[in-house]
């Protein structure tokens, strides 16, 4: 039997065992995932033999500096020796309340790429991006960001609806694993905007080493279940990670979950959530936060905003904040409202019709999450992240216009 095989039978006999997320899960207990057998698909474990998986991550043209400094293996799962270097390092499925996540994914893993990062020449900030095309209507992709101390690094990561020609959409259990070396910085933007059938998990897990600095921008749409986990560990001195995220729901959901560790002095850490939802939509921001005894000097920040832009969408917003020592700054907050209506009225003054005057204002406000997430707000432009979020803005304030009202 090989490794790949052994591990799937060994997943799904622990799910068999321990069962699957329970409904009053806190962590999940406003938007319930579907049960193990979604995740699972109607596939048998790794076969004995199994046919070899196409690539399926794509990855941009690389600059000359880049391709100097940037290792990438696509590794197949099913030969043991790459099973064994695409998982080198990445911790193993824990106890958490996402766990059965994690092993489901050990079920159904195929392929992963892995990115080792090395310092640039003169200390030069590299740019990659990749790309993921569904291969399977269940799948569990694999994606691996390993910077060595020293490196510094911005990486495009998308998914688009566009790219899954299934008629009822795809199940997607993605897990994406960040390790910084010292002093190293990535700035991770990310783009997942699903079809409206689309069942998502998407997780990523940072460690960061001493010094190092993590920064995430996260645009994501609604679907039918959209699930964005992120967890932070800062459990090094002057480690540092910020995250803004822009959620798009219309009558669809979106489940945002951000998890941070501050087991360190000198940490700091900010979360910022922007969520429109509009008709029926359902939309969950979590922020939980633990500083844990002798993170002397930990700086910590969370807002979360939810604005229903039509109908009757349900936000639920909740900053949480978990505090085990005493010499620190820690600020968190929630608002729910409508779109400001001094900025509405200024707008009409100069003749700008109120469907435009909301999508600049949305964009604005979309915008300025990611500037205090990014310390390069450049990168937006340079990157196309700007013109994507103008464009999911205004696509989901054009069909918030025509719903119907539920109110």
């Amino acid at each position: 039997m090989n490794d790949a095989r052994a591990d799937s039978l060994a997943a799904h006999s622990h799910l068999a065992a321990h069962g699957w997320i329970p409904r009053n899960a806190e962590a999940f207990r406003h938007l319930p995932p579907p049960d193990a057998a979604l995740w699972l698909g109607d596939r048998d474990p790794i076969p004995p033999d199994p046919a070899p998986v196409p690539r399926d991550w794509e990855l941009g043209e690389l600059s000359a500096a880049a391709a100097a400094a940037v290792d990438a293996r696509w590794l197949d799962a099913a030969d043991p020796a790459q099973r064994s270097e695409l998982l080198a390092g990445l911790p193993l499925a824990g106890d958490d309340a996402a766990a059965p996540f994690a092993w489901a994914h050990r079920a159904l893993l195929r392929q992963g790429l892995r990115l080792r990062v090395r310092p640039a020449p003169g200390g030069e900030e590299l740019c990659l991006s990749v790309h993921r095309r569904p291969g399977n209507a269940v799948e569990a992709p694999l994606l691996v960001l390993d910077l060595e101390p020293g490196a510094h690094c911005v990486v495009l990561e998308t998914h688009d609806a566009a790219d899954t020609a299934l008629p009822t959409g795809h199940v997607q259990n993605l897990q994406v694993h960040v390790m910084a070396g010292e002093h190293a910085s990535l700035r991770h933007l990310r783009v997942a905007l699903p079809g409206a059938q689309d069942q998502l998990a998407h997780h990523v897990h940072v460690r960061l080493q001493a010094g190092a600095a993590y920064e995430q921008a996260l645009l994501a749409g609604g679907s039918s279940y959209h699930l964005q986990r992120t967890v932070l560990d800062l459990d090094h001195p002057q480690a540092q990670a910020r995250m803004g995220s822009v959620l798009l729901a219309a009558d669809a959901c979106i489940d945002h979950q951000v998890r941070v560790h501050h087991g360190a002095r000198d940490t700091t850490s900010g979360i910022d959530v922007l969520a429109l939802g509009s008709g029926s939509a359902k939309l969950v921001a979590n922020a939980h936060t633990t500083i844990a005894p002798g993170s002397d000097d930990a700086n910590v920040r969370q807002r979360l905003t939810g604005v229903p832009t039509r109908g009757q969408p349900r936000l639920v917003l909740r900053p949480h904040l978990e505090i085990h020592h005493d010499q620190v700054q820690a600020a968190h907050g929630a608002t729910w409202g409508a779109l400001p209506e001094d900025a509405l009225f200024h707008a009409r003054q100069r003749g700008i019709a109120e469907a435009d005057a909301k999508a600049m204002i949305s964009q604005g406000m979309g915008a300025a999450v990611f500037a205090r997430a990014l310390s390069d707000a450049d990168a937006v432009e340079a990157s196309g992240l700007a013109t994507r979020l103008a464009d999911a803005i205004a696509a989901h304030l054009a069909g918030a216009d025509t719903e119907h009202d539920h109110g």
